[in-house]
């Protein structure tokens, strides 16, 4: 028996959610930034301009520098405008449509204002050396704890104007004092450092445990939607034949035939069969996709698929197609995953398409050097469409596969569709379009590529879909010796 695993993928609800909580936050951080900096740049203002005689006197004694006074009041006094100008700046375009898309963007221009940088440049004009603000970088750690890189970014920004770009040019004396050939100097790089390292690591460590919340919801909702939606079909064909045996009795008594014993039979198994490989896989310590591997007929489990949903298909007036025999040659799969595949897809056919349409079930060899040169322009042998989209696996390229396809003359899938129609739905402007869809055809693309294989999708608007997938074919033990 050959196990196989999959490990999920980063999780689209994911990506979404950190997108719309950076850009909330950053809504909160502007106008508390804004009000900050506005009580900050009084109080330096206060002192700059009312309190001027006393600060030059002191800063004279220290820096041994009369025009020092001067300086930090004209740099005070711009840097209050530049910063205050950028704040509202920030806060305009976080309300605009680009601004919602891209809140990167803001986030390194905001944090530029208020972390020194600005005021380092402004400064340079002044020949007056500025240090960073670590302080700023705990508040914006705090702030927005998430995406770590946008965080180093915006520390990198003053500390290397401050360590590289001050020495050279020249800028490295506050009036007669030196700031960087002192052991102060040394100690205020030790604590930007350390403040860095942990606003960092912080962010990081916050950011992954929101992220492993969000896998395991991702782990339960994928665990209850199979068990929903692959349970259900054998429940419904065992409940249509038993109804039918009861519109049957006579004097209280019901024959049953040896077929209609060994169907009730078989979807009982096969319930058994979907409980156990959902609670197995649901409980894997890789949180993915375990595979019982072994060789098989495919149209023996389509016959099974299409005997456990057949009132659907006769309450949808679906004429079914199935070209799929035995003298196939047998693959190497899961039998239960591979009836969730074909399942999954058939319904998909019957959900999104109206009532009395043609399903078309095919499957055709494709040997190895086939197989590579068909799948290497895009088509996978199946024809020109304008929406064309395939998952690829590289394993699949060596050996023989057995290409399978469920054709249907619906109404087909837009481009915008085809294009995410194998990832795991997302919410709002990004949402597919019906509910539902994402989940099943999310799972066929973990168990497909889980066994070796491609998956993909052929559609067109007004002319139906062609969705395909291929499975290594088994290779009998004389052959493998």
């Amino acid at each position: 028996m050959v196990r196989q695993t999959l490990s999920p993928a980063v999780s689209a609800d994911y990506l979404q959610w950190r997108h719309e909580f950076l850009y909330k936050r950053l809504g909160y951080g502007l106008w508390i930034g804004l009000v900050c900096f506005l009580i900050s740049s009084a109080h330096g203002l206060y002192l700059f301009i009312v309190e001027i005689e006393q600060l030059r006197t002191d800063l004279d004694k220290i820096f041994e520098e009369p025009l020092l006074a001067e300086q930090l009041r004209s740099i005070t006094v711009i840097g209050f405008c530049v910063i205050n100008s950028l704040l509202i700046l920030c806060l305009i375009i976080h309300r605009s449509p680009w601004g919602h898309r891209y809140p990167a963007f803001i986030f390194l221009l905001f944090s530029g204002a208020v972390n020194g940088f600005i005021t380092q440049i402004i400064a340079t004009f002044f020949d007056v050396p500025v240090s960073p603000s670590p302080i700023i970088f705990l508040a914006f750690a705090v702030l927005v704890p998430l995406r770590w890189p946008l965080h180093l970014a915006s520390q990198l920004l003053p500390i290397i104007y401050y360590v590289v770009v001050l020495p050279i040019l020249g800028l490295t004396e506050i009036g007669n004092t030196p700031i960087y050939d002192s052991i102060y100097s040394l100690g205020t790089f030790i604590q930007i450092a350390w403040v860095c390292l942990i606003c960092n690591t912080g962010v990081f460590v916050c950011e992954r445990l929101r992220r492993s919340e969000f896998e395991s919801q991702r782990e339960l909702q994928i665990f209850l939607h199979a068990v929903s939606h692959d349970l259900r079909n054998p429940v419904i064909g065992s409940s249509m034949v038993i109804k039918n045996l009861l519109n049957q009795t006579t004097d209280g008594q019901v024959i049953l035939h040896a077929p209609v014993l060994e169907r009730l039979l078989q979807g009982s198994d096969r319930q058994l069969k979907l409980i156990n490989s959902l609670v197995e896989a649901h409980h894997a310590d890789a949180q993915g996709l375990l595979l019982q591997v072994q060789p098989l007929q495919v149209s023996t489990v389509v016959s099974g698929v299409l005997a456990d949903i057949e009132p659907k298909l006769v309450q949808n007036r679906v004429n079914v197609i199935n070209t799929l025999d035995s003298e196939l040659p047998f693959v190497n799969a899961d039998s239960t995953h591979l009836w969730r595949v074909f399942s999954n897809l058939i319904e998909n056919a019957l959900k999104h398409n109206p009532p009395g349409i043609q399903l078309v079930l095919e499957a055709e060899v494709l040997p190895s050097r086939s197989y590579a040169s068909r799948f290497s322009n895009g088509s996978s042998g199946l024809g020109n469409s304008l929406n064309c989209v395939k998952t690829t696996n590289s394993r699949s390229r060596s050996q023989p596969m057995l290409l399978c396809r469920i054709k249907d003359n619906g109404v087909g899938i837009s481009y915008s569709q085809c294009q995410r129609l194998f990832e795991l739905y997302t919410r709002g402007k990004r949402a597919r379009y019906m509910p539902g869809l994402g989940l099943g055809l999310y799972l066929c693309k973990q168990i497909i590529t889980a066994h070796g294989g491609d998956i993909g999708v052929l559609s067109q608007l007004s002319t139906g879909s062609t969705f395909w997938f291929t499975l290594p074919l088994s290779v009998p033990r004389s052959m493998s010796k």
